[in-house]
């Protein structure tokens, strides 16, 4: 898989304890080997903990605090999927700001799995297309992808990567 248009760009990771563990360290090879900066934005300062699907997995050090971020410093945001994490961000009302911001301005976003309810919490993202649990493929909307189950494959990481050269991956929002 070639994500060359994530290279050199500073990509936040938007978690809260209870992340997929598994999806979350697929995400950080993928942007490693594209050359892109992988920053891990988390509700918890300090660690925030993985969900490895049968318990607790490792802990992880966030490189910034929901409330601190501003989507002006990154190029594009994922959300992975894990239920524990985004029923937290659900109630997160700076995961709702830095999501608006980056919906607003039409940066590159990726929602994987039940991140992609997040999208009703942010008004002006109502008419946006949602994932197709159906066939489980990635699907673009302008500069927002969403897959209903992330795909060991990643394939939503190339929706992405695609949405990226569109214009997207230039950081305008506060």
């Amino acid at each position: 898989m070639k994500l060359s248009n994530f290279y050199g760009k500073t990509i936040a990771i938007m978690v809260a304890s209870g992340f997929d563990e598994a999806g979350f360290i697929g995400i950080q090879r993928a942007m490693m080997n594209a050359g892109a900066k992988l920053k891990i934005v988390s509700q918890e300062a300090g660690l925030t903990n993985a969900w490895n699907g049968t318990g607790w997995g490792m802990s992880y050090p966030a490189d910034a605090t929901l409330s601190t971020a501003l989507a002006v410093d990154y190029d594009a945001l994922i959300v992975p999927a894990g239920n524990r994490h985004v029923e937290s961000l659900k109630n997160e009302a700076h995961a709702k700001r830095v999501m608006r911001a980056f919906l607003r301005e039409d940066m590159p976003v990726l929602l994987q799995g039940e991140a992609v309810s997040l999208l009703s919490l942010i008004d002006e993202a109502a008419d946006r297309m949602p994932a197709d649990s159906a066939n489980n493929t990635p699907v673009t909307d302008r500069n927002l992808v969403t897959i209903a189950v992330a795909s060991e494959q990643l394939d939503e990481l190339s929706a992405m990567n695609d949405a990226m050269a569109n214009g997207g991956g230039e950081s305008r929002a506060a």
